[in-house]
């Protein structure tokens, strides 16, 4: 009988080891990505995008090279009637670690606020609407604010990355 309750005893303290170890290691796993892609995301706000493609999974550059992908972020940025300005990013949550082809993936939430604005566009009220109306299709209502003052759009942009 005590071995029998020992042997409960000790299935259960390292089911109980195993369990606090894998938790452990989520909360790093989730750490990780959460400093890595902040950093990414403020090397894209500072415009470095060479930089922020060092982030970049390197699939990614099988289907788009490397430097077409860069001259496409940086097209973004070189847009003459377009001023674009990010916030402070604010994750959301983390789903569970996924082991795919033998690479891990996380899939995690993220608010990656917008300021957009227009210098080739009338500020009218109507002109206002209709553009909200449209940011609003694609982010989401009550995601979309224009600041008069300074004739930005700011965008809360809900992403799954």
């Amino acid at each position: 009988m005590e071995k029998h309750i020992n042997l409960k005893l000790i299935i259960s303290s390292v089911t109980i080891f195993i369990s606090i170890i894998g938790f452990g290691q989520e909360i790093d796993v989730n750490s990780e990505i959460r400093k890595d892609f902040t950093d990414y995301f403020n090397l894209i706000s500072e415009k470095k995008i060479e930089s922020a493609l060092d982030y970049s999974n390197p699939k990614l550059f099988e289907l788009i090279p490397r430097d077409e992908m860069k001259s496409l972020m940086e097209a973004v940025y070189k847009m003459p009637n377009i001023e674009y300005k990010t916030g402070n990013l604010t994750f959301l949550k983390f789903d569970e670690l996924k082991k795919i082809e033998n690479d891990n993936y996380v899939k995690f939430y993220i608010i990656s606020p917008i300021e957009m604005k227009f210098k080739d566009i009338e500020n009218t009220e109507e002109q206002i609407s209709k553009m909200t109306k449209n940011f609003e299709t694609k982010f989401g209502v009550g995601n979309v604010n224009f600041d008069k003052e300074t004739g930005f759009y700011k965008i809360n942009a809900e992403k799954i990355i």
